[in-house]
């Protein structure tokens, strides 16, 4: 297994700058969700453990023993800088804490807390030493909204450099404790009191943001995230009953159906002449900021250059006006770009992205990044794209009024062959955590299923999600079972699966094989020691050994299971299992029975998004490490799965003519 699942231990000098683009570990605004719980950069959700309330957009705390937790440890290295800021309205006979990474900093080494009567304190690398800073003027206890921040900073000159705390985007001076070893690692964190039973807080706290690295007072936060929630200015869902219309309450009707087929809930585009617009023009001009978002699913036929969406009737002539386009003559990709003064600001996805399935596309114009390269985002399964052209900075000018244009450009030309669904606009800069999970009332459990029936039938999806499989050198035997020879080449999913919008997920298939080196059965990237969020199965070492892993932030989770290369035929299923909060996130079982030994095991795992990447089949990335033997059933749930709901038994090969009723 030394290709796949090596622990690294690796050093990095802190900085005292971030990039241009500040990396965001956690950030709850308590506005994004009515249960308080949503971490917005899509990382780490929060558990409700006393029952706080959320209200007008903040958690409110009454001094009793209620509080937040996030639902597993927070992943920080003790040698990076890191910048903790929330706000805060404490009651005047408040005395408890604001927040504290562990359950107890006098007993953890490398957490911190924030104490509404005093200040910030953190802990070194070993208990006992401790480095922090009060608030000059005692305490925040006056039932006014306060900005905090606290920077800590292992690389400080001074101790006064490691630990800094600022309130109201002043440098609080008063320090005390002053042991030069200060850091932060691995915890939980708990919001309004310590560890959920000592020192509770009394008032209301908003928007806790941890962010990697330095910040200056003008990139702290500024103000409140807003109280009523997402600012939606425009939302087609494409109900059957009223498919034209605007589900934000903004009016933004839609009108036009040639072209154009409204069915089983999305605009299906033909390819063909297309007049579908906003009834009246769409009223963007008092916004900086925007997020763009929708589902799109191609069409197997489609070969031309079309457009999705387009607000003007050519943006290339109209400033501050998008649009997103498909390339469908080869690549398969899909386009997003904002117009700017005398350029544009483009992004696209690979080829054959979006080559099967339904596939979220986003792009995010943010002003207060005016000037850099970081003004537009572009995203696709929740996966920020790098492929940027044109303008590398971005005017922070307010936006189009004009109408919006869906499946064609202003009507005339670049005709869509694609289907749409769930085309929202919001006047935010939005994180990967707040985009739309799913289709409106389509998140379903069945992710994709290759039963492998015939050979006719290898590549085909049986779960309806269009999860085709492309590559060559497998074949079907009589048996129904998949063949792998070491011949093959690219065997995968034409297109990265969406697995983004998934918190579990359960991995089913059947193995037969007595190959006695490293090989992959089943990797969901190209590598995925280099991709949080995916996983591997891999044969190894000539022990007969199946290890199954998935790579966490912290490293690996990794069951080990012995002596299952054996030649005959196994089921696994590997679950990983956001709501566990110990080494269970990440369960195998072989044949129904739970796997206890791991080749790497954190016992405290921190969670990660599912990654969003291509699905190789019995190969690394299509060309290395190949597996020998058969495997069957192929099966993806979007939830953690009991044993009891595993398959039992191999699907029968196909033999004659069968109807599947759903």
């Amino acid at each position: 297994m030394k290709h796949l699942l090596m622990t690294v231990c690796i050093v990095v000098a802190a900085t005292s700058a971030l990039a241009a683009t500040p990396n965001y570990i956690a950030h709850w605004d308590f506005s994004s969700d009515a249960d308080g719980e949503t971490d917005i950069t899509g990382n780490y959700d929060l558990v409700n453990s006393g029952g706080v309330t959320i209200a007008n957009g903040a958690a409110v705390f009454d001094g009793t023993a209620k509080y937040l937790s996030s639902k597993r440890e927070i992943g920080l290295s003790g040698v990076k800088a890191y910048t903790i800021e929330c706000f805060a309205k404490a009651d005047s006979d408040c005395n408890g804490m604001i927040m504290e990474l562990s359950p107890e900093i006098n007993n953890s080494t490398g957490s911190f807390y924030l104490y509404a009567n005093e200040g910030v304190v953190a802990m070194g690398s070993a208990r006992g030493r401790y480095n922090g800073e009060r608030f000059n003027n005692g305490n925040i206890c006056d039932g006014v909204w306060h900005h905090i921040a606290v920077i800590v900073n292992p690389a400080g000159a001074t101790a006064a450099d490691k630990v800094q705390l600022y309130l109201d985007g002043a440098r609080q001076t008063t320090h005390v404790h002053d042991n030069m070893d200060v850091c932060l690692y691995t915890h939980r964190l708990y919001i309004g009191s310590r560890g959920g039973t000592e020192l509770p807080f009394k008032g209301m706290i908003d928007d806790v943001r941890i962010t990697e690295g330095i910040l200056s007072a003008d990139q702290f936060m500024q103000t409140r995230s807003e109280n009523n929630g997402l600012d939606v200015r425009a939302y087609w869902k494409f109900d059957d009953s009223n498919a034209l219309a605007d589900s934000s309450g903004n009016g933004n009707t839609l009108q036009g159906s040639q072209g154009v087929t409204f069915a089983n809930g999305f605009a299906a585009f033909d390819g063909t002449a297309s007049n579908v617009r906003t009834a009246n023009k769409l009223d963007l001009s008092a916004y900086k900021n925007a997020t763009i978002e929708f589902f799109v699913r191609r069409h197997a036929e489609a070969n031309s250059v079309t457009m999705a969406l387009e607000h003007s009737a050519n943006f290339n002539s109209n400033q501050q006006g998008f649009s997103f386009a498909l390339d469908e003559v080869s690549s398969g990709s899909i386009g997003g770009a904002f117009h700017f003064g005398s350029d544009y600001r483009f992004s696209r996805s690979p080829a054959n992205n979006l080559n099967t399935g339904w596939h979220h596309v986003a792009l995010v114009k943010d002003s207060s990044k005016a000037g850099n390269a970081d003004a537009i985002s572009f995203y696709v399964d929740g996966v920020r794209m790098n492929d940027y052209q044109g303008k590398s900075t971005a005017s922070d000018a307010f936006m189009l009024n004009d109408y919006l244009y869906i499946g064609s450009r202003a009507n005339n030309s670049y005709f869509l062959n694609a289907d749409i669904d769930d085309v929202r606009i919001t006047a935010q800069v939005l994180l990967p955590g707040q985009f739309l999970r799913s289709r409106t009332g389509t998140m379903e459990d069945a992710i994709a299923y290759w039963p492998f029936e015939n050979t006719a039938k290898l590549f085909d999806d049986a779960s309806g999600n269009g999860n085709t499989l492309t590559g060559s050198g497998v074949t079907v035997n009589d048996d129904g079972a998949a063949v792998f020879d070491g011949s093959q080449s690219g065997f995968a999913t034409l297109a990265p699966l969406p697995l983004y919008a998934y918190d579990s997920m359960t991995v089913e298939w059947f193995m037969k094989s007595d190959m006695s080196g490293e090989a992959i059965v089943l990797e969901s990237s190209a590598d995925f020691n280099n991709y949080f969020g995916s996983f591997a199965a891999v044969t190894g070492n000539g022990d007969g050994t199946l290890t199954v892993g998935y790579r966490m932030k912290n490293g690996f989770n990794a069951p080990l299971a012995r002596g299952v290369v054996d030649g005959k035929w196994h089921h696994f299923a590997l679950v990983y299992d956001w709501d566990e909060t110990t080494y269970r996130i990440v369960r195998l079982y072989r044949d129904g029975v739970l796997v206890t030994e791991f080749a790497t095991n954190f016992a405290s795992p921190t969670g990660v998004n599912l990654y969003s990447g291509r699905l190789f089949i019995g190969s690394r990335a299509g060309s290395s490490l190949k597996f020998v033997g058969e495997l069957d059933d192929i099966k993806l749930t979007g939830r953690a799965l009991a044993p009891e709901e595993f398959m039992t038994k191999r699907s029968s090969p196909q033999k004659g003519l069968m109807i599947i009723v759903k």
